[in-house]
């Protein structure tokens, strides 16, 4: 058996169009979870060959003519609700091209798994993770037994949509296949924080155990990966796929910090020569782990600091203060790693001044990256049902079965329009990044051809982004 996978070009709903100007030119990750896939269907004995067309830098004529000298059973590809009806469009023209049964899974099937089989040119459907129902899916249809009776599948019997609901979390993440990135040019890929090639990104835990309102990681069961299973893959990546960075997706690395003391001494004892990126809070780091992240090769921490107004923190549940953020970002710096700020504009209890405010203290902070966004409500979290009971729809299931109601999603309960908010986005840009000492730092640090196009890609987008909103 026989399955292709493939991975098309991020184009984004219109809610999310604030981050692609920087998104697009910072780098390129690998499709982590499609690599997820590809090994639990190589472990069921199935053959794959996996398409990231954007990576390749293929046109769709030459993703086709692969798919056709393949010949796969099936094709596969990955939901998410930043760009479903961009990868439908995709997904209806490999079909109809193909006339192959289409297999998808991603996060926005476990949210609208009913909406997401409302089109006919996709076969069947995963919901939530697959280790569990993927094998037994691919065991019958191999075997062209009936589909009835598994769970977390949707699948088409007779012209009839049948949807098991189903969610099986795996409990022992580190039974969990490591991602097949051999099946990928791991020399295609990097992004602004990338020190040495080969790079990729990672996961040592799945879920979260905060509850930030505007998040919905904190919806799935949160599972940490052992110290020893997570550097084993580093290991393998370093030994096998000569992978020397590394972007740990996890949205807060540091949660226990007991078990990130013992990934970084598996790191240094085995004196694996690499380098990574973390996520984290500015509440559960301390020195020592600022330390010992350092000493085993961390060179960035991406911190979620969102606003400096401590009302608006309060109401994001953050539990933070812009006292704490400043002590944190500082002892950070001082370790010698670099800092990247994720910053949000437009929560409720939002005005001018408090925007401004958090401006003017993202300058303040020894930041050496910022991203600044406006707040849109995901599905499934605390403020998409806030807004809900101030008279939204669900935008997001109406936008799933029907492109047409594609707008953007107005501000509730703040004194500043999207509008306004996007405007204040183009000139936190502007003032965080054409600084003098940013800008020499940048230039100073340029250790690539690769890096110094990014980063003037980057720059550019930026620039013209400003222009437009002006």
């Amino acid at each position: 058996m026989k399955i292709s996978l493939i991975f098309t070009p991020n184009q984004l709903n219109p809610n999310f169009r604030d981050l692609a100007f920087r998104d697009d030119n910072i780098g390129s990750v690998p499709p982590l979870s499609l690599l997820y896939v590809a090994a639990i269907l190589e472990k069921e004995g199935v053959a794959v060959d996996l398409i990231d067309i954007a990576a390749e830098q293929i046109t769709y004529h030459d993703a086709l003519q692969r798919v056709l000298r393949f010949s796969p059973d099936l094709i596969g590809f990955n939901l998410s609700t930043l760009s479903f009806h961009p990868v439908l469009k995709w997904i209806n023209r490999f079909k109809q091209d193909t006339g192959l049964p289409v297999l998808v899974g991603g996060e926005h099937v476990r949210l609208y798994p009913v909406e997401t089989m409302s089109y006919g040119s996709i076969d069947f459907c995963i919901a939530g993770e697959a280790e569990i129902p993927l094998p037994e899916f691919i065991r019958a249809f191999r075997e062209k037994k009936p589909f009835d009776g598994i769970k977390s599948l949707g699948f088409r019997n007779n012209g009839h949509v049948i949807i098991d609901q189903t969610l099986q979390p795996i409990d022992d993440i580190d039974s969990v296949q490591f991602p097949a990135r051999h099946l990928i040019k791991n020399e295609l890929y990097g992004n602004i924080f990338t020190r040495n090639k080969n790079f990729t990104a990672m996961l040592s835990a799945r879920g979260c155990p905060f509850n930030c309102a505007f998040c919905n990681a904190n919806q799935q069961m949160y599972r940490a990966r052992s110290a020893k299973n997570f550097v084993d893959e580093i290991e393998l990546n370093f030994k096998e796929h000569n992978i020397r960075d590394f972007d740990i997706y996890d949205s807060t690395f540091t949660t226990d910090r007991q078990r990130v003391l013992a990934i970084c001494e598996e790191i240094r004892n085995r004196k694996l020569d690499v380098g990574f990126s973390v996520r984290s809070r500015v509440d559960v780091v301390n020195k020592e782990i600022v330390e010992a992240l350092k000493s085993a090769g961390c060179h960035t921490i991406m911190y979620g600091i969102e606003s400096s107004n401590p009302e608006i923190l309060r109401r994001m549940n953050k539990g933070i203060s812009p006292e704490q953020i400043m002590e944190t970002v500082a002892y950070t710096k001082r370790s010698g790693m670099e800092t990247l700020g994720f910053f949000m504009f437009g929560f409720p209890g939002e005005t001018e001044k408090s925007i401004k405010e958090t401006i003017e203290f993202s300058l303040k902070l020894q930041l050496d990256y910022a991203q600044f966004t406006p707040l849109v409500p995901f599905p499934e979290t605390e403020i998409y049902y806030y807004y809900r009971e101030h008279g939204l729809e669900d935008y997001w299931a109406e936008y799933t079965l029907d492109e047409s109601k594609e707008r953007l999603i107005e501000l509730v309960d703040t004194s500043v329009s999207r509008e306004v908010v996007s405007g204040y986005i183009a000139k936190a840009y502007r003032r965080f990044y054409y600084r003098p000492g940013i800008i020499w730092k940048q230039i100073k640090e340029i250790r690539s051809v690769s890096k110094l196009k990014r980063l003037a890609l980057a720059a550019f987008s930026i620039l013209a982004n400003a222009n437009v909103k002006k």
